[in-house]
C-alpha cells in the first residue's frame, strides 16, 4: 500500500485543492492519502464518502500547530483518527490522538524556513521524541535538502519510524511523496509504521507551488 501522509485540502485556507479532484488522481493512481487540514477536521465527512465511493483509502488526520506551554515547537501530524483533536497542547493532543489508536508525527521538524523559523521541534525534538511515533523525514515542500536530511539523520540516530509526505496544498503535488507499506487496510498499515518497516518514495515540489498557498491564504485564489 502506498500513502501520502500528508495533504490538504480547500478545508484548508491556503490550499487550492478539491477534495473529488484529490480522490480520483488517487484512485487513477493506485494509492491512498491522509487528510491533514491545519487545526481542523472539517473535511473528514466529505472524503469518507469519496474514499468510499472510488475504493481510495483515507487517513484520518489533522496538522496542529503544537505549543508547549507557551512555545510554539512546530506542526504535529495526528494520523489514523477516529475522532477530532481539537487541542493545540503538545501533550493533549498526543494524549488524545493515542487514546483513539492514532500516531503522532513531527511534520518537517528541521525546515527552518517555517514557524518558529531558529527554535521549535529542532530543540525540543530529543526531550519529546518518547512520545511520538515516527517523523516525518521527507517533505516534498521543504525547499532546503539539508533539512529533510536532518530529519533523517535523527530518525535513524534514535531509531524512529519513518515516514513522508507531500503536504500537498494543490492537486497536482498530491502524491510527490508516498510511504509504502506491506498492508491490505489501514490498519495493517498504521502496525507497519509504527513497526518501522516503511519505504519511501520522495519526490521534492516545485518552488511555484508555494505561490497558489500564497494566493489562497490572502484570497485571491480558491
Amino acid at each position: 500500500m502506498l500513502l501520502d501522509l500528508h495533504v490538504h485540502s480547500k478545508y484548508s485556507e491556503d490550499s487550492i485543492a478539491k477534495p473529488s479532484d484529490l480522490v480520483q488522481k488517487a484512485a487513477k493512481k493506485g494509492f491512498g492519502f491522509a487528510t491533514t487540514e491545519h487545526n481542523n477536521c472539517s473535511s473528514w465527512s466529505e472524503f469518507k464518502k469519496l474514499g468510499k465511493k472510488f475504493n481510495v483509502p483515507i487517513v484520518l488526520g489533522t496538522e496542529i500547530k503544537a505549543y508547549k506551554g507557551e512555545k510554539l515547537l512546530g506542526d504535529l501530524l495526528c494520523l489514523f483518527l477516529k475522532k477530532p483533536v481539537e487541542t493545540n497542547d503538545f501533550f493533549e493532543a498526543v494524549e488524545l490522538t493515542h487514546e483513539q489508536g492514532g500516531i503522532a508525527v513531527p511534520a518537517h521538524p528541521f525546515d527552518l524556513m517555517r514557524k518558529p523559523f531558529l527554535r521549535g521541534w529542532g530543540d525540543e525534538l530529543q526531550r519529546l521524541k518518547k512520545h511520538l511515533d515516527a517523523l516525518e523525514v521527507f517533505n516534498s515542500r521543504t525547499i532546503v535538502k539539508k533539512f529533510n536530511s536532518r530529519a533523517k539523520k535523527f530518525a535513524k540516530e534514535n531509531k524512529m519510524p519513518m515516514v513522508c509526505g507531500s503536504d500537498a496544498h494543490t492537486l497536482k503535488e498530491l502524491g510527490n511523496s508516498l510511504t509504502e507499506v506491506k498492508a491490505k487496510n489501514l490498519d495493517q498499515a498504521k502496525a507497519e509504521i509504527l513497526a518501522g518497516r516503511t519505504r519511501l518514495h520522495c519526490h521534492k515540489s516545485s518552488l511555484f507551488v508555494h505561490s497558489h498557498s500564497t494566493m489562497a491564504r490572502i484570497g485571491l485564489k480558491k
